[in-house]
């Protein structure tokens, strides 16, 4: 299995400059992708997207590209001429309308949005994009094995604790094996107190008794419970992506565990009941970083 939180940097150059590229994946339900990317990459915005879901299924993930300038025969900037030349127009107009004092400088100037614009040759456009396919490629390979390694410790702490529900389940069932046999006694009892000399038909307190024992018997729930602990450690070892199985597993660990605790009528395996219950939500805790 794969944990959703990761990291993953690739660090190369374009154009003697530096090219690189930071990938952070953090928990979430579904798979969400953000990039920040330069603006002479802004148009490759769904490329990265599409590459970043091609390996990855559940996760809130950011993609990060940072790029300089790069020489003047691969990125190469220039500014809008046009633009300064309408914005001192207005500026000076706006002096003239309402006799606004002071001056336009070049600070003002270069703070234009969209002033400085790349420009890159066709060649040099295909060239950078396949650049930056491979260099996601292996900061995606970064990240996926940091994920693939928190992963595998979560297995390992997940399998310990499943161990644990089993030995809860153990001790549930050594408390449980006289306990039906003291409800029918306590029943009978209490059926000849309310009865007193009018007599008792044996058949009838048969057929009440063992719908009572009916009722308090939690045999089913405890071979159901070992039953989804086996399917959840089974699942452990399947194929990564099983976050959301291991969750619906969880989901009727959880149901067992409250049946058991309603039908035991023990105290003392009640007190187990919730330390099953207590075991399943920190699984769950715990699932919840896997993809």
């Amino acid at each position: 299995i794969s944990s959703m939180t990761g990291f993953g940097r690739s660090e190369s150059t374009w154009g003697d400059a530096p090219f690189t590229i930071e990938i952070r994946s953090v928990n979430n339900r579904f798979l969400e992708v953000g990039c920040k990317l330069p603006k002479p990459l802004a148009h490759l915005e769904s490329l990265v997207r599409n590459t970043v879901r091609g390996r990855l299924t559940r996760g809130s993930i950011t993609c990060i590209v940072s790029m300089g300038m790069g020489d003047k025969d691969t990125i190469s900037m220039t500014y809008q001429d046009h633009l300064i030349q309408e914005y001192l127009r207005i500026a000076r107009e706006i002096q003239k309308k309402y006799g606004v004092s002071g001056e336009v400088g070049i600070q003002q100037i270069l703070a234009l949005p969209d002033l400085v614009q790349f420009i890159d040759s066709g060649a040099n456009a295909k060239e950078l994009e396949q650049h930056l396919v491979c260099e996601l490629e292996k900061a995606l390979d970064v990240l996926c094995a940091m994920r693939k390694h928190e992963g595998a410790n979560l297995a390992a702490d997940l399998r310990s604790r499943v161990l644990r529900l089993d030995e809860i389940l153990d001790q549930v069932q050594t408390l449980d094996s006289g306990r039906i046999a003291y409800w029918r006694d306590r029943f009978q009892t209490r059926i000849q107190e309310l009865m007193g000399d009018s007599g008792l038909d044996p058949i009838r307190v048969l057929q009440e008794a063992s719908i009572v024992a009916d009722r308090l018997d939690i045999t089913e729930e405890i071979t159901r419970f070992r039953s989804h602990n086996q399917l959840f450690l089974h699942t452990l070892d399947e194929a990564s992506n099983q976050g959301k199985k291991l969750n619906f597993i969880l989901q009727e660990m959880g149901r067992e565990a409250n049946t058991l605790g309603t039908k035991c009528q023990t105290a003392s395996i009640a007190a187990l009941a919730i330390r099953l219950k207590d075991e399943v939500e920190t699984i769950r805790e715990q699932v919840q970083n896997i993809e």
